[in-house]
């Protein structure tokens, strides 16, 4: 097995696109992730704006390797994937895992179970281990998700995530989709830099990446990696325009002013877009690109008075797409 190693960069969370049936739209798809791959992002399927818990084990593995057999047919046979594995339990997340290594990931994510939060709260050896053991298990490396708000409210702090970091050296990353991320970042990349062997047991650097794109500039300023946000799904050409520009050694003072413009903008749209999850994605793509605006139910669309009001919230950074994406 080809093992892809994960960089510093941009991360897609795809949305899984469903015709009027209900089934998986690979058309869309397709054309969707092409649209992000060939301008230098790695996508993220199956996770929770790719409707994880909707997708059946089949479907997951389907889906990674209809990825994999799309990048490599456009000649991105460097990219690698991330899939989202998280499962209920332990036995459930480590074969999802394998199942994902099989069908072609490089790496899984992983978010808490949700089912039983209160309990896990109750006792953090139940996380750390939960960790070990995946990572333990799992044939890839795995990436941590702390995102409370589709965790049942759990929110690891960064003692808890530190100590995961030196007990699984498979966890190759970090994903912080959390209120107080920027400190967690700054206590996690001090032990990272304090501690040499971090990197040493790992066949990669270790990565801290944001979920949120709204606050990606102080997040490269404190040590971070990259983002793993839904925002450049609607923005792609400024998504990438901002991470060049973040990643640029001695820029000009007009490229200072246009990344600050960048940032401004995306992250209004990063506001606006968060609490619309997946309905509110759809509808916008289905607007700007004609993919199916249905998730899966029980979720149902948007209504339009709804949808056109979030559009409208998006339409500076649909302007600014635009612009960008012309040139």
């Amino acid at each position: 097995m080809v093992q892809r190693t994960l960089r510093p960069g941009v991360y897609a969370p795809l949305p899984t696109f469903f015709d009027d049936n209900q089934e998986i739209d690979y058309v869309s798809y397709k054309k969707h992730l092409l649209n992000l791959a060939t301008r230098g992002m790695v996508p993220v399927c199956s996770g929770s704006l790719g409707e994880a818990v909707h997708l059946s084990s089949d479907e997951r593995i389907a889906l990674i390797q209809f990825i994999r057999a799309t990048l490599d047919e456009a000649g991105l046979t460097s990219t690698p994937i991330v899939a989202g594995v998280g499962g209920l339990s332990t036995r459930e997340t480590i074969k999802l895992a394998r199942d994902a290594a099989k069908a072609g990931a490089d790496a899984g994510m992983v978010i808490l179970p949700a089912y039983y939060a209160a309990s896990l709260n109750t006792d953090s050896e139940q996380v750390v281990q939960y960790y070990i053991d995946i990572c333990e298990g799992s044939p890839i490396p795995l990436l941590l998700y702390n995102f409370p708000a589709n965790a049942g409210g759990q929110d690891m702090p960064s003692a808890v995530i530190s100590e995961i970091i030196n007990k699984a050296p498979n966890l190759c990353g970090v994903k912080l989709t959390c209120g107080g991320s920027i400190g967690k970042l700054v206590r996690l990349n001090a032990e990272i830099q304090s501690n040499p062997n971090i990197n040493e047991a790992r066949p990669f650097p270790f990565l801290l990446l944001d979920g949120l794109i709204a606050d990606l500039t102080p997040w490269i300023q404190c040590g971070g990696h990259g983002t793993v946000s839904g925002i450049p799904n609607f923005a792609p050409a400024a998504s990438m325009r901002l991470w060049e520009l973040l990643n640029t050694q001695t820029p000009t003072a007009e490229e200072v002013t246009e990344c600050a413009r960048l940032q401004a903008i995306l992250s209004n749209a990063d506001v606006a877009a968060v609490p619309g999850g997946i309905r509110a994605m759809k509808y916008a793509l289905n607007q700007i690109h004609g993919y199916g605006v249905a998730p899966r139910k029980p979720l149902l669309p948007l209504k339009d008075s709804e949808g056109q009001a979030f559009m409208k919230a998006l339409s500076e950074m649909i302007e600014l797409e635009a612009e960008y994406g012309k040139k």
